[in-house]
């Protein structure tokens, strides 16, 4: 991520402040409606902010009605959003002139596209596949607890990106596009194609196994292995989505199968 610079470092967020707004960012899709999305959330998420900060009666109720209009977010990466505004607000209330009247609403809005944009890469193109291939390959391995290994493995990236993005977000307040862009944040998506072609040549070598491709030799075996695995790792190394890994994989065994069938009798 990119460094923020030294003369602009914040000071430290109190550790309740930074658990509370993650908590709270489960539910941020709660009041999800078609007018201001997640903006109901948003406001439940930072109302901690408003606690730490102290706020007056009148500074409160212009807080609530900076924080009730658009704002919408990928919800795994919505606490980079809620970390931003929260430096935003601290930084007004450190000292208003250095953030303009109507600057937090319009960074609100404005941040809400590249949020789902990027999180919606992250997660949906390449986090979630890739966690149904890992639990794809535990179920070949342990039966159910192939699921329970899904909910983990997924369980704790959204958990790590929900932490650290609101760390990320403080740090850089107005200026997330840093972090969005930065190779750091994005590098799971980066490198989608080949997390998926290592998964996906796993699990051709396990349904080899434990399908009627078994019957095949083990030169053949090997060598179906090696050419679904080189295919799979030149069809995904482009960035393709990781569910295409676990299709070719079953189009690949269910061939073998054939030919097991075939060469076997």
């Amino acid at each position: 991520m990119a460094r923020v610079p030294s003369s602009e470092i914040a000071p430290v967020v109190p550790l309740w402040v930074r658990m509370e707004v993650v908590l709270r960012a489960f539910w941020i899709q709660a009041s999800l409606n078609y007018e201001s999305m997640q903006g109901l959330g948003r406001l439940v998420c930072l109302l901690p902010v408003i606690r730490w900060l102290s706020l007056p009666g009148k500074e409160f109720a212009s807080f609530v009605r900076r924080h009730s209009g658009l704002f919408n977010s990928n919800p795994f990466i919505a606490t980079l959003g809620l970390g931003a505004l929260a430096r935003l607000e601290f930084d007004r209330n450190a000292n208003p002139e250095s953030v303009p009247d109507g600057m937090i609403e319009r960074f609100s809005e404005r941040v809400s596209t590249p949020l789902g944009s990027v999180g919606d890469e992250l997660f949906w193109v390449t986090l979630r596949p890739h966690a149904v291939l890992l639990g794809a390959l535990g179920a070949l391995l342990t039966g159910v607890w192939g699921a329970c290994l899904l909910l983990v493995v997924f369980g704790v990236w959204q958990g790590y990106y929900r932490w650290n993005c609101f760390t990320w977000g403080w740090a850089s307040g107005a200026r997330i596009a840093a972090v969005l862009q930065s190779e750091h944040f994005r590098r799971p998506a980066i490198y989608a194609g080949w997390i998926a072609s290592g998964c996906a040549g796993a699990a051709f070598v396990l349904l080899l196994v434990k399908s009627p491709a078994g019957a095949l030799t083990s030169k053949a075996q090997v060598a179906a292995f090696a050419g679904a695995f080189a295919g799979a790792c030149a069809a995904l190394s482009h960035r393709k989505p990781a569910t295409w890994a676990l299709l070719v994989a079953i189009g690949w065994t269910m061939m073998v199968s054939f030919g097991a069938k075939m060469l076997c009798g």
